[in-house]
């Protein structure tokens, strides 16, 4: 039941992602057509800015999330419904607190853009518009939470899915009738209530025993969540800082232009990395039902098998980044919108480590194993930060990136790694380390044999085909013999890939 549920859950979020890029893609070309790179960066700086004000969320949504997969293993109602409404009280609060943060910052903001902006909007209203749209998250969260936790995350896919798929053709109508950047931001905020009011009347449906009058929390459950949320700021801190300042950086060291051009390789690898997060996503409650009920042997055998699943799709989704990634953007969005191959290599080498480290996070956050690399984020906020300025001044954009590259690499794979086998495995992870030191060579390898023939392959579809069939071909002769492979194919068979 636990496979099947998530196999569900991530065929639902994979099919709709499908067109949810196709509609991505149309948008951003006739933004890109009908605004500009300056625009672009706009946007891209401000959603970073709302990313870092989501620092006041203190990490009360993952220690929450753990709160909930005991009672719901044990269908305990009267827990679940003090849990929730613990969420929604704090989320409440978490919400204004936002809204009041933001407007306080508005006065700062021509500071974080070097030059002079030239776009005929107030920049005021365009933030506030951004702002208004974050906001409204919080005060739905708990609902969402309901559905996703118990496992049928599936369902909150497709109302988001058919939410934005509308609000995407309308803001595609917008720009490509009217050129109104301020309606397009209108549509993007009454989307958002559209979708957050269908979720909160769909799990009232659902869960119907929710809107019944909870007891309050008791104070014991209280005090582990709350101690589980000390901890979870810091990590929240350090996720929000490396994550959240690459395009303030640049803004305010290279340009808002230069963040408009790096947007377009972010939205490609978000979208790449999206599909690749679907089936950790979809599996995501499902891991915190098997870390709830199985012995650590067994889960470290759940982990193994999603990691080998992870390693795959992630770098053979690396080698079509690394030849497709500037050749993609020449054809979608021309050459002045071209960053450097070295560029292209770190953003990829970025993506191939968070691949798989977001795996480990996962398992980390739903065993609930806060406690040891608390302060960890505290010294990648000063390592990060420090190396990005002092590179930027020198490398430009590149440095920035390099930057994250180096603390991604250096300090969380290998502290993650080593907390998580030994907190919720206990076991050693030599074996691991010996997993991850193959795929990174079979990476390598892939990359170099495509890269090599690319060269002498002109058209776009030519080179995807190299690189697909090249990955595809050399990870099959690597892995074909081992355990995690086979498994994955007789689950195939078993559900004859037809799981819905």
């Amino acid at each position: 039941m636990r496979t099947h549920k998530s196999i569900r859950n991530v065929s639902v979020m994979f099919l709709t992602q499908f067109v949810t890029l196709a509609l991505a893609f149309a948008s951003r070309t006739v933004f890109i057509k009908t605004l500009g790179a300056e625009y672009l960066g706009l946007n891209g700086l401000f959603f970073n800015i709302l990313g870092a004000l989501s620092l006041a969320e203190m990490g009360i949504g993952a220690a929450v999330s753990y709160a909930l997969y005991k009672p719901i293993a044990e269908d305990d109602r009267e827990q679940i419904k003090s849990i929730l409404a613990f969420y929604h009280k704090y989320y409440c609060l978490i919400g204004f607190f936002v809204i009041v943060a933001g407007c306080l910052i508005l006065p700062f903001l021509p500071y974080l853009i070097k030059g002079e902006v030239t776009v005929p909007v107030n920049i005021y209203n365009v933030f506030l518009c951004f702002l208004a749209n974050s906001a409204i998250s919080y005060f739905f969260a708990h609902k969402r939470t309901i559905i996703d936790e118990t496992q049928n995350k599936y369902l909150t896919t497709a109302i988001d899915f058919t939410v934005n798929t509308i609000v995407s053709i309308v803001q595609i109508i917008i720009l490509w009738q009217f050129k109104d950047y301020m309606a397009f931001l209108f549509a993007r905020i009454l989307g958002t209530i559209i979708g957050s009011v269908i979720i909160y009347i769909f799990a009232n449906r659902k869960f119907s025993y929710i809107k019944e009058r909870a007891a309050e929390l008791s104070l014991e459950a209280r005090k582990k969540i709350w101690s589980n949320v000390s901890i979870l700021f810091f990590h929240k801190l350090g996720a929000v800082v490396i994550s959240g300042t690459d395009f303030l950086i640049i803004s305010a060291f290279v340009g808002i232009e230069a963040v408009g051009v790096y947007s377009n390789y972010v939205l490609i690898v978000g979208t790449v990395t999206a599909f690749c997060n679907l089936f950790i996503m979809g599996a995501d409650a499902s891991i915190g039902n098997a870390i709830a009920t199985l012995a650590k042997k067994d889960v470290y055998v759940v982990f193994r098998r999603m990691a080998f699943l992870i390693f795959c799709i992630g770098g053979i989704s690396a080698v079509c980044l690394v030849n497709l990634l500037n050749p993609f953007i020449e054809l979608w969005a021309g050459k002045d919108y071209l960053l450097s191959n070295a560029v292209v290599y770190v953003i990829v080498a970025n993506f191939f480590f968070m691949q798989n480290r977001w795996l480990v996070i996962i398992f980390r956050n739903d065993a609930g194993i806060f406690r040891p690399d608390m302060y960890k984020p505290l010294i990648e906020i000063v390592f990060n930060l420090s190396l990005s300025i002092f590179l930027v001044r020198i490398y430009g954009t590149l440095g920035v990136l390099i930057g994250t590259l180096a603390n991604t690499f250096f300090i969380n794979i290998w502290v993650e790694m080593f907390i998580a086998h030994k907190h919720i495995f206990a076991t050693s992870m030599a074996k691991y380390m010996k997993m991850y030191a193959v795929n990174a060579f079979v990476l390598l390898l892939s990359c170099g044999v495509s890269i090599y023939i690319n060269c002498f392959i002109e058209p776009f579809v030519g080179k995807a085909a190299v690189s697909i069939s090249v990955a595809s071909a050399i990870y099959f002769l690597f892995f074909f013999r081992t355990e995690e492979f086979k498994y994955f194919v007789q689950l195939a068979k078993k559900y004859n890939f037809s799981i819905l």
